[in-house]
């Protein structure tokens, strides 16, 4: 399959960054880089739905990895992560060594701008203030999106679901998949409701508000 069927696919998919700020993921991976850098780090200490995605869909990380490899051309793939979450570098480590991806796992830190630290972290270069991973040779995904990429490209599957974390003054906090599009009220349902009357909803959390 050519790079630009590819392409199509995932735009047609609907797949865009998952970890928050919605770029399209096909304008990204239209693109030669050095080093591809797999975000599972989880920008909020509360947030667990990039250890569930990776944990429920492996295959499809790793494949999606592949994908965006072949894409970019990319020499380096690195799966980030923090150490809560270093688990799961120890259970695929052997499955990502043999299609040549690391691990690269750092402290449970909190940082505005933790895209940033990550690429320093990684590759030892700076992006430029107001400046993207591009900039210095690299493409940054998070791990569902990753994930999606696999699902549009293997088997046309669009991006119709999401993994979300509800967490906080709720009954039951969880981590789980719901439709797109689903309202917050029916969220804090799954989550058995709230537990205070007076609540505020904090929409990617308390560290990104």
């Amino acid at each position: 399959m050519d790079k630009q069927t590819t392409l199509k696919k995932i735009r047609d998919a609907g797949v865009i960054g998952a970890g928050g700020a919605g770029f399209p993921t096909y304008k990204k991976l239209d693109a030669f880089v050095e080093h591809i850098i797999a975000n599972g780090a989880e920008c909020e200490p509360l947030l667990y739905k990039d250890r569930e995605a990776m944990l429920q869909e492996p295959e499809a990380l790793f494949r999606g990895l592949e994908i965006m490899q072949e894409l970019t051309g990319a020499a380096k793939v690195t799966i980030a992560l923090k150490k809560k979450n270093k688990d799961i570098a120890e259970r695929y480590g052997a499955q990502a060594q043999k299609l040549g991806f690391r691990f690269f796992i750092y402290d449970d830190v909190y940082p505005a701008g933790d895209e940033y630290v990550l690429v320093y972290e990684i590759t030892g270069k700076r992006i430029p203030p107001g400046g993207i991973p591009l900039q210095v040779g690299c493409v940054v995904d998070n791990v569902e999106t990753i994930i999606n990429i696999a699902h549009a490209v293997d088997q046309e599957k669009p991006v119709t679901a999401k993994y979300v974390t509800i967490t906080g003054a709720v009954k039951n906090a969880l981590t789980t998949v719901v439709p797109v599009g689903l309202s917050l009220g029916d969220c804090l349902q799954l989550a058995g409701g709230a537990t205070v009357e007076d609540f505020v909803v904090l929409t990617g959390g308390v560290m990104m508000g």
